[in-house]
């Protein structure tokens, strides 16, 4: 069986340590010295402990962690390419809500960090009201458009969950079960025409789940890019979900 490097080095370590303590008990004819510094050595044994698992071993894994949010934020933009940013517009384009944020959200290019901090704190304690503005004959086309959404996603969903990086991050993947569940309630009316306005009501709460949670994490996703990869903020803001008049052409 061959012996793990590491007990290799420990061995050798020891056996070093070993040689120069008997060069120093025999070569300076000091014992009680020797012995006193053995003894000190030893007990700072367990202080040295405490410091690499208490502090050392935190500011790893904080490390680590900021490493696997970084990569997370990266997925995030796979996700909102796939299906979030066209979910959002989706949604948006027949939400009447009053909300301001909402509203601001046309124009985000302009905002400071201040008003990300503001729009976070309302997001997370409140949330934002999907109230759609619709006529009953138009609801089956519309169910129709929103199904089109989720079509061909299923799997590239299913990847995000199988995904250990995403249990890091509890509000990304509340918002993934979240779409799991109004897309399964899309999946089972196979016949739109029959969502009458009672049932209607039903998904759209499913939608208000889904809006609030999407919403707050297109606005931590843009506000990354801007600070760590702004060529790619550029497209983000000229693809704005929430601006009816965005245009992806780059203007003067």
């Amino acid at each position: 069986m061959k012996i793990n490097w590491k007990l290799k080095l420990a061995i050798g370590l020891i056996i070093a340590s070993a040689i120069l303590y008997t060069i120093a008990y025999f070569g300076f004819h000091e014992p009680d010295k020797v012995i006193f510094y053995i003894v000190i050595d030893l007990a700072f044994i367990p202080l040295d402990l405490l410091i690499v698992a208490l502090v050392i071993e935190s500011l790893i894994e904080k490390q680590e962690r900021e490493t696997v949010l970084e990569k997370l934020d990266l997925i995030l933009g796979v996700f909102f390419s796939e299906i979030g940013d066209e979910l959002l517009e989706t949604f948006t384009k027949i939400n009447a809500s009053s909300d301001e944020i909402i509203k601001n959200l046309e124009n985000i290019e302009n905002w400071s960090k201040k008003d990300y901090q503001n729009a976070y704190k309302h997001l997370e304690t409140k949330g934002v009201t999907f109230n759609p503005s619709i006529k009953e004959e138009e609801i089956p086309t519309y169910i129709n458009e929103l199904k089109g959404v989720f079509d061909g996603k299923r799997e590239f969903l299913v990847g995000l969950i199988e995904n250990p990086n995403i249990l890091e991050k509890d509000s990304f993947s509340n918002l993934i079960l979240a779409i799991f569940h109004l897309e399964d309630e899309l999946k089972y009316r196979i016949q739109p025409e029959e969502v009458d306005i009672a049932d209607f009501r039903h998904i759209v709460g499913d939608i208000d789940r889904v809006y609030s949670k999407l919403t707050l994490e297109w606005l931590k996703y843009l506000e990354f890019l801007n600070k760590h990869y702004p060529y790619m903020s550029s497209i983000a803001l000229r693809t704005n979900p929430f601006n009816p008049n965005k245009d992806i052409h780059v203007h003067d």
